[in-house]
């Protein structure tokens, strides 16, 4: 009977609440430095009017879009939706990314990264860039996949190249190029549609590095992008990044690094180099975006080769709260409030983090998304206090 009663509470142990874990405060660190951003989504709560845009970039963590998704719909169901924002078309990079937005094309497209091949191509804000030959086509479709509304009616390319939308459109529309961004306006909102890639001369390729999406209603735009296996150092190869967020209107900017900057052994971690690489991106970030708020967001707890807690994260962790005072940032401790170390076995024991003991479940990436959200509307009540 006493090994019955072990083996039943083994079975019951196994079922517990996917969302069980124990969790520290849920602060923004240093939150007076979201300020010019929190100031805006007061203004926007209060007038029901403009938008707000948010940029949020950094690894794998990002790049599926389930952590970022999650704070998105949160955001956007408090304070408006202005738009699904910048996607990246990583299928036709032959990588996997945000789930609801489709993109499919039939042709042949190259592709390069701040990983690979970023020495012959141009890469901005997304980390990555696409090419093709002239007179290619692709389906952008946001209605099949999507849980929420993410039709439009302003659509934005990254590109120096000409795309024309080569089907049929509800209404009318407009289009125009400034050499760095194709922009078309329509009549009436989208969900989906082909667009044909073009260049000047319909010899060369044709390259993409993102496309932004909005219905010009009041509200937030969350644009995330990632790039799986990179690192700070990585990322500060991308050209015209910070270009590209001022041409985002990024109120708040959200830095999600450093799984990979910290996945290594300790006598090989070098944590000044990982610091100066974050204030790096800070000031390139500054540079074009001088208004911006930057939210630095700690990563989660992992092991190395599965085997070995990485007690590089807790330098980081410290480095980046050193960052805030130095560089006037916030910081979002997400390292800290899942548990800090071994805690991701704690999460993984509870369906919230991948065997891997480095990623989390789609589960535990809403929960992160949830938290994030709760984190800042935290900080927003407290707008009189910053």
């Amino acid at each position: 009977m006493r090994y019955g009663l072990i083996i039943l509470t083994l079975i019951v142990s196994s079922f517990c609440h996917p969302n069980e874990v124990v969790l520290g405060e849920n602060d923004v660190f240093n939150s007076s430095a979201l300020a010019p951003f929190l100031k805006k989504l007061a203004k926007l709560d209060s007038t029901k009017s403009g938008k707000v845009s948010v940029v949020h970039i950094g690894d794998s963590h990002i790049q599926a879009d389930f952590f970022s998704g999650q704070t998105r719909k949160r955001l956007q169901t408090r304070f408006g939706n202005a738009g699904r924002g910048l996607v990246f078309p990583y299928s036709l990079a032959g990588t996997s990314g945000a789930i609801d937005v489709k993109f499919k094309s039939d042709g042949v497209w190259n592709h390069c990264d701040i990983m690979k091949g970023f020495l012959n191509c141009n890469l901005g804000v997304s980390g990555y860039s696409v090419s093709c030959k002239s007179e290619t086509r692709f389906v952008l479709d946001v209605k099949s996949k999507a849980d929420t509304d993410a039709s439009f009616n302003k659509l934005s390319l990254f590109s120096e190249d000409t795309f024309v939308i080569d089907s049929e459109t509800i209404g009318a529309y407009r289009d125009s190029s400034d050499g760095k961004e194709v922009t078309i306006l329509f009549d009436e909102l989208q969900d989906s549609l082909t667009l044909l890639a073009l260049t000047s001369d319909n010899i060369g390729q044709v390259e993409l590095q993102g496309v932004v999406m909005e219905n010009q209603l009041p509200g937030i735009l969350y644009n995330a992008v990632g790039v799986n296996g990179s690192s700070t150092r990585q990322y500060l190869r991308s050209q015209v990044f910070s270009e590209q967020i001022a041409s985002l209107d990024a109120s708040l900017v959200i830095i999600s690094f450093g799984t990979n900057d910290c996945y290594m052994s300790s006598s090989k971690f070098c944590i000044d180099c990982v610091k100066e690489g974050i204030r790096n991106l800070i000031v390139r970030i500054r540079k074009e975006n001088p208004s911006s708020a930057i939210l630095l967001t700690s990563p989660p707890d992992s092991y190395i080769y599965r085997k070995y807690a990485n007690s590089n994260i807790p330098k980081l962790q410290q480095a980046m709260k050193e960052l805030c005072f130095e560089q006037n940032v916030a910081l979002w401790d997400f390292y800290g409030l899942m548990g800090g170390k071994n805690s991701i076995k704690q999460w993984q024991n509870n369906g919230l983090a991948r065997r891997d003991y480095i990623h989390l479940t789609k589960t535990g990436y809403e929960l992160q998304g949830n938290l994030l959200y709760e984190a800042l509307i935290k900080a927003y009540d407290d707008l009189d206090d910053v």
